[in-house]
């Protein structure tokens, strides 16, 4: 189904990531303009969310026996192999041939995708952005922007590949996704969502959208499967309608988002309008172990985006330098706790500890404490010697006059090098992509020192 593109250029990325943040920072200050409103906020809905953290087993339990009261279905899966076994079984047995899907992390996480096509299953994302980005083969680039990095062009040649010819005008594209869209919608025998938030004492489900893809997957094929992290539900229906509103606020600065559904079991299954089956897959892939860990605050995480667009790293580097589903601060914690894989323990220091995250984020999270936390467990053998080796230097004159002398040359001698022809180490990644300004001619003791003959003469 992939059609690849050309990548995009560093200079375009940077572009399009200034604007898209900068507009998302201007619009989320305007959402929390009234301190008082906003502390109320983020005291409320931390205190329900560490609520449901203190008993998740009791919670999850009542959640469990109100979704089956209302005539629906609930899964546990322990991890992400378990969770695309259980989905994939469940659209079997609905003979399920097509399915049409919202938005939703935890399927990205899960990779759930590639398991449906493997079984034969036609599984299309319906998210405008997960949509172009799934038919050009490519990872979400940013939580609210996935395809924010590609242009009109570059989604009008797709689209022309895939579908028929169309010119690069937004509202041109934006029909014939919607052409296509509804089709699928119309054939689908399943619809599969994630899951913003679950309240416990009554089984319902909230979804916010900002595009409706995600009513129609809930409410027109004959099976609804909702797939959700283990850390979503909180204890009451009114913690769900104070995180209804504090997500989007959040993340774009409305106080409600343009489709905000509350769903409630198997609406179909008396015969009326709706899904005549409802499941729910709850997945814990590595959550049980974050919860009982020192890092169970990054479990009150919404995904609402405020810490990547705030952070001077990720407004940098953007979505798809992290290697994986979550970016940003937030990615840079759960990221290693999820996949515990070699080599993500140095998400850890992509982080300038500046604290304008943990300022941002609508829950209060420490993630500078949290990242510093991973800096010291990751902390190799030899971590400290080069902080030792620079204070040894510092510390004497000689030592460090002659560094100056010989980083100089060195220095300008790399600048010049092709980046196939770096060194290997850690400057060949630094140095991809960038550029060092050029070197002065003197150093400023040197400066002094002349400012001073010149003074005496």
């Amino acid at each position: 189904m992939a059609g690849r593109l050309k990548p995009v250029s560093q200079e375009r990325l940077a572009q399009a990531l200034a604007g898209f943040t900068g507009r998302l920072r201007q619009l989320r200050a305007q959402g929390f303009s009234d301190p008082a409103l906003t502390a109320s906020f983020r005291a409320r809905a931390r205190a329900a969310k560490l609520e449901y953290l203190s008993r998740p087993a009791f919670y999850l339990a009542r959640l469990a026996e109100r979704v089956e009261d209302e005539g629906g279905r609930v899964h546990f899966a322990g991890d992400a192999a378990e969770a695309r076994q259980q989905v994939v079984a469940i659209c079997a047995r609905a003979g399920v041939s097509r399915l049409v899907k919202g938005k939703s992390m935890t399927c990205e996480e899960i990779e759930l995708n590639p398991a449906l096509e493997a079984v034969g299953i036609q599984a299309t994302e319906t998210d405008l952005g997960e949509f172009i980005i799934q038919l050009a083969g490519e990872t979400p680039f940013h939580i609210l922007g996935p395809a924010l990095h590609r242009t009109r062009r570059e989604i009008a040649e797709l689209f022309s590949r895939h579908f028929e010819p169309v010119d690069p005008d937004p509202k041109a594209l934006t029909a014939l996704a919607r052409k296509v869209l509804r089709e699928r919608f119309l054939q689908a025998e399943a619809g599969l969502t994630g899951v913003n938030v679950m309240a416990c004492d009554s089984g319902t489900m909230a979804l916010v959208t900002n595009e409706g893809n995600g009513r129609f997957c809930s409410t027109l094929p004959r099976v609804h499967i909702a797939v959700m992290g283990l850390e979503k539900p909180v204890p009451t229906l009114g913690d769900l309608a104070l995180i209804s509103t504090l997500l989007p606020r959040a993340a774009v600065g409305w106080p409600l988002s343009s489709y905000v559904s509350w769903l409630r079991g198997a609406a179909g299954r008396s015969a009326g309008a709706g899904p005549r089956e409802f499941h729910l897959v709850i997945v814990d892939n590595g959550r049980s172990r974050i919860l009982a860990s020192d890092y169970r605050e990054i479990l009150l995480c919404l995904r609402c985006s405020s810490c990547l667009n705030h952070c001077p790293i990720y407004i940098a580097a953007g979505g798809h330098q992290y290697g994986w589903v979550y970016t940003g601060p937030m990615g840079s914690v759960l990221t290693p706790l999820l996949r515990g894989e070699e080599g993500d323990e140095d998400l850890s220091q992509a982080s300038t500890l500046c604290g304008v995250c943990r300022e941002k984020c609508p829950m209060g999270i420490d993630l500078p404490g949290l990242l510093l936390r991973r800096r010291q467990e990751a902390r190799p053998p030899l971590h400290g010697l080069l902080p030792r080796l620079a204070a040894e230097m510092l510390s004497h004159r000689e030592l460090f006059q002659g560094a100056c002398r010989l980083a100089a040359p060195l220095l300008k001698g790399l600048s010049h090098l092709d980046d196939k022809h770096l060194p290997p180490g850690p400057w060949r990644g630094w140095r991809r992509g960038r550029r060092l300004p050029p070197m002065s001619g003197s150093t400023l003791l040197g400066a002094l020192r002349h400012s001073k003959d010149r003074t005496r003469g």
